[in-house]
C-alpha cells in the first residue's frame, strides 16, 4: 500500500491551506463515511451541544490561534465548512460528554505503544495507530515547514518543522510523528471520566506539543496550560538529543474545575536487557490516579503482552506489535470479534538507525516498511 506524503511550507494558515487543497477528495470522503461524524453534528442541533462546541472554540482561540489558522485553512482548501473540521477536532470530548447521542466507542478507538531502551541496543518506540477503517486508506503524512507567528500580545511563536501521520482533515500530532529538534511522540486517547467544558479539546494539546524542542519543554507546556485540557490523555516521547537516553510516557487529566493539568511522567531509563528498560502503553490509566473508564481491547491487549512476555529485539517487538492470537481483542487489530477497530499503521521509531518507519500491513510478517523517513540527530 502506498503512503501518501505531502510537504507543505508557509505561514499556519497556509499550511492548512496547502494540506486541504492535497488531500480535499480524502478529507470529503472521510467526513462523509465516518459514522460517527453525522452523530456529532447533530449535536450542534441542540443548545448544549451548540454551547460546549461554542466554548471549546473560544478556548482554542485563546490558547492557540495559530492552530486554529491551520484549522481555517484547512477549511478553505478542502472546501467543507470550518465549523466540521473544528468539531472534529472536539470528537473525544462529545463522544465522551454525549455517550448516549455519540456513543462511547466512537473514541475509545485504542492504540498500543511498546518501549525498548536497553543501554547497548536496540532503542525502539513502537506504535500502533488504531482507529476507523477508513483511515487505514485516507491517512497521510504531513512533512510541514511553517513560519513564525506573533501572537496578538505581541510574543512570537517559533518557527515549526515536523514530519507526522494525519487523519484526514485533523491537525498533525494524534497519531505519530517528529519534529526538527528531534522529538519523538505517539499518543493514546485515555477515558478519564472528567471531561471539562470551556477548555482546550486534546487534540490541540497534541498538536503543541509538536512544536516542543525537548521533552522537559513538553512537559512543562502540559503542566503550565493556562486553560486547561478538556479530556485526558498520555503521551509516549523519546529525543534523539536526550544524552541521558531516557523514554517518557505522560499521562495527562483534567483538573476538574481549574485551569491546569493533571500530569504524572513514567521514566523508562536504559536498561540492561533484562528485566529494565521495557514498558508498554495502552488506553488504560497506569501511572496517574485519575478515574477512568476500563477499555476492553486495551485489558486484552496488556494481558495478551504478559503472555508474550519481555520483548528484547527489534523483530520482538514487530512480532508483537502484530499479534493476533487474542480472537476477541488482538494487538494487530482487524475488526475481529468484539473489536470495531482497526489497526491503521504502525510507526517504529528506530533511535540506533535514525529512522521512523511506516508499515501499512502487519509488521510481523516480516516485509519492509513503506516508508522511512530519517530522523534529527
Amino acid at each position: 500500500m502506498v503512503v501518501r506524503v505531502c510537504c507543505v511550507r508557509g505561514t499556519h494558515f497556509q499550511v492548512g491551506l496547502q494540506v486541504g487543497r492535497a488531500f480535499r477528495g480524502q478529507i470529503a470522503e472521510y467526513f462523509e463515511r465516518y459514522r460517527v461524524f453525522a452523530k456529532l453534528l447533530a449535536t450542534l442541533q441542540e443548545d448544549a451541544g451548540r454551547n460546549v462546541h461554542e466554548g471549546y472554540l473560544r478556548a482554542a482561540k485563546s490558547a492557540y490561534p495559530h492552530y486554529v489558522d491551520e484549522i481555517a485553512g484547512m477549511s478553505e482548501g478542502s472546501g467543507l465548512p470550518f465549523e466540521h473540521l473544528f468539531l472534529m477536532h472536539c470528537q473525544p470530548e462529545f463522544g465522551l460528554m454525549f455517550k448516549e447521542e455519540c456513543k462511547v466507542e466512537a473514541v475509545a478507538e485504542g492504540c498500543t505503544t511498546v518501549f525498548l531502551n536497553a543501554k547497548n541496543g536496540p532503542r525502539i518506540l513502537a506504535h500502533n495507530e488504531d482507529g476507523d477503517s477508513l483511515i487505514k486508506d485516507l491517512g497521510y503524512v504531513v512533512v510541514a515547514s511553517i513560519d513564525p507567528y506573533e501572537l496578538p500580545n505581541g510574543e512570537v511563536i517559533p518557527a515549526e518543522g515536523f514530519t507526522a501521520f494525519c487523519y484526514p482533515g485533523l491537525l498533525a500530532g494524534n497519531a505519530y510523528g517528529f519534529n526538527q529538534d528531534g522529538l519523538c511522540s505517539t499518543g493514546n486517547f485515555q477515558l478519564a471520566k472528567c471531561v471539562e467544558r470551556d477548555k482546550i479539546p486534546q487534540r490541540f494539546l497534541c498538536r503543541a506539543l509538536l512544536s516542543a524542542a525537548t521533552v522537559e519543554q513538553a512537559v512543562d507546556m502540559l503542566r503550565t496550560d493556562c486553560v486547561g485540557m478538556a479530556s485526558g490523555y498520555s503521551y509516549n516521547v523519546v529525543s534523539t538529543k536526550d544524552r541521558a537516553s531516557n523514554m517518557y510516557s505522560i499521562e495527562v487529566a483534567p483538573a476538574e474545575g481549574e485551569a491546569r493539568n493533571m500530569v504524572s511522567v513514567h521514566v523508562i531509563e536504559p536498561g540492561d536487557g533484562q528485566t529494565d528498560g521495557r514498558y508498554n502503553h495502552y488506553n488504560l490509566y497506569d501511572h496517574l490516579d485519575t478515574p477512568h473508564w476500563r477499555d476492553p481491547s486495551s485489558d486484552h491487549r496488556k494481558d495478551r503482552a504478559a503472555v508474550v512476555g519481555p520483548l528484547s529485539t527489534k523483530e520482538d517487538v514487530l512480532k508483537f506489535m502484530g499479534d493476533t492470537e487474542d480472537p476477541e481483542y488482538p494487538v494487530y487489530r482487524s475488526q475481529t470479534g468484539n473489536d470495531v477497530f482497526m489497526t491503521t499503521t504502525t510507526g517504529v521509531f528506530d533511535l540506533e538507525a535514525g529512522v521512523l518507519e511506516v508499515f501499512t500491513g502487519n509488521p510481523a510478517k516480516g516485509e519492509e516498511p513503506d516508508v522511512i523517513f530519517v530522523l534529527p540527530v
